[in-house]
């Protein structure tokens, strides 16, 4: 019965070390990426601005202004935020869900199963998978700048 409990004992100050060890490799400097980002003061920032932003300027040709597509004017996205479809009872964009995102669904080809209408965008020329999944993450994070 003792060396039960020494084995268990044993086990939590592995864990415990273990513990240490992933807060010491997570709280060290992040590996540089060899991508130039042109703004290496915010890694966070230049990934949207580099790879997120231009995808969602590009919907703007059809989603800008009075006469926007489905009434919905991507000039700033983050206006809609919180703001319901008007092709569904969903929000455009949900922070920290991109599953709860209208916008997302529409990129992502799911609409149809999320319950909304029409087809998926842009229309004629898909976004691949990575930047279906890079805008995933942004409203998973909560839209970072």
């Amino acid at each position: 019965m003792g060396n039960d409990r020494n084995e268990s004992d044993d086990r939590v100050g592995q864990v415990k070390h273990l513990c240490w060890i992933v807060v010491v490799v997570a709280c060290t400097d992040p590996v540089e990426s060899p991508v130039d980002s042109g703004d290496s003061s915010d890694p966070v920032l230049s990934a949207y601005e580099r790879d997120l932003a231009p995808l969602l300027l590009a919907c703007t040709g059809c989603h800008s202004g009075e006469d926007a597509e489905a009434g919905l004017d991507l000039t700033d996205v983050r206006a809609q935020v919180e703001v319901e479809s008007s092709q569904m009872e969903m929000a455009l964009i949900q922070p920290y869900s991109h599953l709860e995102s209208y916008l997302w669904h529409k990129v992502a080809g799911t609409h149809g199963v999320a319950g909304g209408l029409g087809t998926g965008m842009p229309v004629g020329d898909n976004w691949s998978q990575e930047n279906i999944d890079r805008l995933a993450l942004w409203i998973d994070l909560g839209l970072p700048d």
